[in-house]
């Protein structure tokens, strides 16, 4: 599923990242600040993950069951055997509608005129966290390789070959695309509308989004514990730090720069 974003917000990617190379920019009173350099830097950063993460995981050879150096459920950690090796309810349909909410809460953002003008810019740096946060997710699996929980259900034998889908429990690429999403929502909500009083509803919802899908990837048995959890600091990490990493360089409050024919006044006012 996770794969699948991937493909799309890389696609998105290119898009705009086409259209910014065609002099698009933007607005100049937007909070953020974009360049061919640095676009190129982050837009290349992600595409490289996501491609080295997807080749690498296909890649990975296909063990038996009884290859693994943990041949039961009991022999986990008992933090992670806080989680369940099988599948509650409709937990994974659930964890699959709860990745998409949070993945996609910054198309509320076409419902704010101010920020609907500076669409392509916040577009291009969606695409760019997104990209980012699952192709981190994607080497982190391939590197990691560590079997879901029902590969130790009793309906695993050992005779029971290993797909690379069974050795991708570390970290949760549901969690943490959910995060990368949610919390670039925030970020950016915050830095367009400092003032508003939503922000700590807008911020309490980034958080528990992403918590419930971790919450429900471990009941649907496809993740432990300690995967969402590295999941969730990684997709909220990156989804933080892009659009922070933009904004555009301002002067201590109170500071202001009058320039004119006589030369350049530097004034601060208390």
């Amino acid at each position: 599923m996770y794969k699948t974003i991937s493909r799309w917000t890389l696609i998105l990617l290119i898009c705009c990242s086409t259209l910014f190379a065609f002099g698009q920019t933007a607005e100049d009173d937007g909070p953020y600040h974009l360049s061919l350099k640095r676009e190129l830097l982050f837009g290349g950063a992600g595409a490289l993950s996501i491609g080295v993460g997807t080749y690498v995981q296909n890649q990975l050879d296909s063990p038996l069951r009884r290859e693994l150096k943990i041949t039961s459920y009991d022999q986990i950690s008992g933090f992670d055997r806080l989680g369940s090796n099988f599948e509650l309810g409709n937990s994974r349909k659930l964890s699959d509608y709860a990745l998409y909410a949070g993945a996609t809460l910054p198309v509320l953002f076409f419902t704010d005129r101010t920020m609907w003008k500076d669409v392509l810019p916040i577009g291009l740096l969606y695409a760019e966290t997104m990209a980012i946060a699952g192709g981190l997710t994607n080497i982190t699996k391939a590197g990691f390789a560590r079997p879901r929980p029902y590969v130790y259900g009793p309906e695993w034998t050992p005779e029971t070959p290993l797909k690379s889908g069974d050795q991708a429990a570390f970290v949760s690429g549901h969690t943490s695309l959910s995060a990368a999403g949610s919390f670039f929502f925030a970020r950016v909500f915050s830095d367009y509308h400092p003032d508003s009083k939503l922000k700590p509803f807008v911020w309490g919802l980034a958080a528990t989004v992403p918590a419930v899908t971790g919450y429900l990837r471990v009941r649907a048995g496809r993740h432990y514990p300690s995967d969402v959890i590295v999941g969730y600091a990684l997709g909220a990490t990156v989804g933080y730090l892009v659009p922070t990493l933009h904004k555009k360089k301002t002067l201590p409050k109170g500071m202001r720069i009058n320039a004119g024919v006589a030369g350049v006044q530097l004034d601060y006012w208390f």
